[in-house]
């Protein structure tokens, strides 16, 4: 399935446009973020999430690497969230909980608390940048499927890259919360 396929709704075709406009079209970030989703797709079985909100979310959540700023880049990717699905008027506790599936995808511990698709985006960005190693219970031939038919081929050289070291370079101290500590951005 295409990154394109994924998308049924104009929030999702136009945040997949505003990942693409930052990393590129088919990009080893954008071959992420499809792997992301279909990950989180996995890992909720047959549990109720709003899946606009999960697919809106999985495009943007690494985008805020490439903005230029002070704030940490998913601190950026959460206002990059609000930015892209304001003109499709979601109600605001629908947008919060985009905002922060994007910026909270690096907490340390659940963030079950905020929504399910939250902690979808927390466990299926770990799932897929540890290349399953964490897998929260996903079968590893799943996965190893997932990654023949989605590569990963980039993908730590492109996260490794330029946006990143930008990212050091700029905001070293952002780090903390982006790991460790992160804001919680609201509407």
């Amino acid at each position: 399935m295409r990154p394109d396929d994924l998308c049924t709704t104009p929030a999702e075709h136009a945040a997949l446009a505003a990942l693409r406009e930052r990393a590129g079209s088919g990009s080893p970030m954008e071959r992420h973020c499809h792997r992301q989703f279909l990950i989180c797709e996995r890992l909720a079985g047959e549990r109720a999430y709003d899946r606009e909100v999960v697919l809106v979310a999985c495009w943007l959540h690494d985008a805020g690497l490439w903005t230029a700023s002070k704030d940490p880049y998913v601190t950026e990717g959460a206002r990059l969230v609000q930015q892209v699905v304001a003109p499709f008027g979601w109600p605001q506790e629908r947008l919060q909980l985009c905002m922060d599936a994007a910026e909270q995808h690096h907490a340390p511990r659940s963030v079950e608390r905020l929504g399910p698709e939250v902690e979808l985006l927390r466990r299926s960005d770990l799932v897929d940048v540890s290349r399953g190693l964490v897998n929260f219970g996903i079968e590893r031939a799943w996965l190893r499927e997932l990654f023949r038919q989605i590569p990963r081929t980039g993908i730590w050289r492109h996260m490794l890259g330029p946006a990143t070291v930008q990212e050091l370079r700029h905001r070293p101290r952002s780090l903390v919360g982006v790991f460790l500590a992160p804001r919680r951005t609201t509407v």
